[in-house]
């Protein structure tokens, strides 16, 4: 609580607020008490403007709870016998203790102690004090001293001390402003964390007779007071958008820890490590409804126009946006406050919009507007009414001034939404690049949707249909509007009727394909497809009859091939055989024998590389008239 009233509130959406204190004052202090909570933020933003004096310095209380400042003394007082625990810690402490009885003796001495008799502590407890100048100890009964005086001022002190400790509130603290003396006009702001306002609007939409709608959108700003004082006549700011802001460690102290030397023993010194030096980074940082006539309407834009006036102004701060209330507030503590900040008539259109990604099956009705309020709309719930009656709730996103805005609060279950795909490949084009064969090819990717209406009117329904990158529409009707990767369509459906939209895109690839892989049918396809005319149809066939000589020569080759490899084992089996005979007798006849079927090996082994050499010449030779043919047919022309 403060002496300097509140007059200025900024409220903003990520939890914290700007507040500001104003008045005069006498004196030469002023105690602010902020929520414990709040001291990091009031630290690092709290600005003091005197107008008529100056401001000497600012001290905060200690940030330690009351259990560590009462820790820190050296008297310690229960809530039961608190009289006993004084004397007990003033044990060697000089006291006065004036006695009960018509003298009203005095005793002066240093305490020696307490003794206490368990079942009646008070009653039964006797203090003995230490009579210096007697040199002797006497004890009293506790229930005969009347009063106690401390005569030792550090005594005193501790005394002091534990009572304002014991008096600190747990929940907040408390910062003292010193001034020079005399009257002093204040100012007093910080930042501190606060409830984020909210918004919540009311968007009334009547049918027009040209198919638009004349819509009334109302806002209304909510905040909370959670200080501890009641708010008169504050001014009152609630600003839209997110400046940055974080928590800061600037109320508790911090006090880096020290190496502890000792003189025992003398270690070699320690390297540390990057991971030694790492620092810790801190931050805190579908209710149903059918277009139909109503009956007349309860709630009329002209009404709700009269009853609620907006009593806030919009204001541009760069990337915030303001509502600045126009009109003093007050709140009791611990209440909240509601204030119509925007009133604004538009002109919008009802209609119904289809995207799946949203809703399967049904489209949404909806209410398509511009922001022409001139203000930034805060994010907020919307319940919505046409012609007078409830129609559903919403959510506005944040939008900006002059940015269109769609409103989607019901699902239209007398319109059913039905969707398949496919996907197709059309050829478009030969290339021959480095004598391979290039195949450009169109893929067509189709959406149908078709629309079914139990309803008994005619109506109208936007399909908005997902994009697919790098490709274009064909055979498609244009599209009503195009952004990003979403295009709208719209689509007139009878009553209780049907009707279709079916959407084609196309993307054009390529793929390799060797020209000896073709087949003759496959080129007759692409002469009766046109992709070829009858010319370059003629010369492909000659380059692929050329592939298929060489297709030939190499078979021929590999049969050969497969000939003499079983001549070379025949060879082996024999030389095996001819090594363990002698040559003479007749293991000799059978010798010489073997040694002429070798020799006829020989001949057919030769005969038939022979062959090999000259179908390997022959593909070389068609090689090379395949290249000459490639080379003058640089382009494959299509048919006319």
């Amino acid at each position: 609580m403060s002496s300097l009233p509140m007059k200025r509130m900024v409220l903003y959406k990520h939890g914290v607020g700007y507040f500001e204190r104003r008045g005069t004052l006498s004196g030469e202090t002023l105690t602010l008490s902020f929520p414990l909570e709040a001291m990091d933020d009031v630290l690092k933003s709290l600005i003091v403007i005197d107008r008529s004096g100056q401001v000497r310095n600012i001290d905060v209380a200690t940030p330690q709870d009351r259990a560590a400042l009462i820790a820190r003394g050296s008297i310690h007082l229960s809530d039961k016998q608190s009289l006993l625990d004084l004397l007990r810690d003033l044990r060697g402490r000089m006291v006065r203790l004036t006695l009960t009885g018509k003298q009203g003796e005095t005793i002066s001495g240093f305490v020696i102690g307490v003794d206490v008799e368990a079942a009646e502590p008070l009653r039964r407890a006797l203090v003995s004090l230490y009579l210096s100048d007697e040199r002797a100890v006497r004890p009293i009964p506790l229930d005969e001293v009347a009063r106690v005086e401390l005569l030792d001022d550090a005594a005193n002190n501790d005394l002091a001390f534990f009572l304002r400790a014991a008096h600190n509130d747990e929940r907040n603290r408390t910062a003292t402003i010193h001034l020079t003396p005399g009257e002093h006009d204040l100012l007093v702001g910080y930042v501190a964390p606060a409830p984020a306002w909210r918004v919540s609007y009311r968007l009334l939409c009547e049918d027009g007779d040209d198919g638009t709608a004349r819509c009334l959108l109302q806002g209304w700003g909510l905040f909370d007071n959670q200080l501890e004082e009641d708010l008169v006549d504050v001014e009152v700011t609630l600003v839209a958008g997110q400046p940055v802001s974080f928590r800061y460690r600037l109320y508790e102290p911090q006090t880096p820890e020290r190496p502890l030397i000792g003189d025992e023993a003398r270690p070699q010194p320690k390297v540390a490590s990057p991971q030694d030096r790492r620092l810790r980074a801190m931050a805190s940082m579908e209710p149903e409804m059918l277009f139909m006539k109503a009956p007349p309407p309860s709630v009329s834009i002209e009404a709700m126009t009269e009853s609620a006036a907006p009593v806030a102004a919009g204001e541009e701060r760069g990337a915030l946006f303001a509502y600045r209330v126009t009109q003093p507030v007050s709140v009791g503590r611990g209440k909240s406050a509601m204030a119509p900040i925007l009133g604004v008539t538009l002109a919008g259109r009802r209609e119904l919009v289809y995207n799946r990604s949203r809703r399967e099956r049904h489209p949404l009705a909806a209410i398509r507007l511009t922001n022409e309020t001139g203000l930034t709309l805060e994010q907020g719930p919307a319940t919505v009414l046409v012609n007078g009656e409830y129609a559903g709730e919403a959510v506005l996103p944040f939008t900006r001034a002059g940015a269109e805005l769609t409103v989607f609060h019901a699902v239209e279950l007398g319109v059913t939404v039905e969707e398949s795909s496919s996907t197709t490949q059309q050829l478009h084009s030969l290339r021959l690049q480095d004598g391979d064969l290039f195949l450009d090819e169109y893929q067509l990717r189709f959406r149908r949707y078709t629309i079914t209406s139990t309803i008994a009117d005619p109506c109208t329904v936007i399909i908005e249909h997902p994009r697919t990158e790098n490709t274009e529409l064909v055979d498609t009707p244009p599209p009503l509007a195009e952004a990003g990767k979403l295009a709208r369509w719209q689509v007139a459906v009878p009553a209780a009727g049907k009707a279709e939209l079916v959407v084609c895109e196309r993307r054009l690839l390529s793929r390799r394909q060797e020209i000896r892989s073709l087949s003759g049918e496959r080129l007759q396809e692409f002469l009766r497809d046109k992709v070829l005319d009858q010319d370059t149809f003629q010369q492909l066939s000659a380059i692929l009859n050329l592939f298929r000589q060489i297709s030939a020569a190499e078979q021929t080759i590999a049969e050969h091939e497969r000939e003499r490899q079983r001549i070379f084992e025949r060879q082996q089996r024999l030389q095996q055989q001819i090594a363990p005979l002698r040559s003479d007798g007749e293991e000799g006849a059978l010798r010489q024998r073997y040694v002429v079927t070798l020799a006829q090996l020989e001949d057919q082994v030769e005969r038939i590389e022979a062959a090999i050499a000259e179908q390997q010449a022959l593909i070389q030779k068609l090689q090379e008239r395949i290249e000459r043919r490639l080379r003058r047919q640089k382009e494959l022309k299509p048919a006319p």
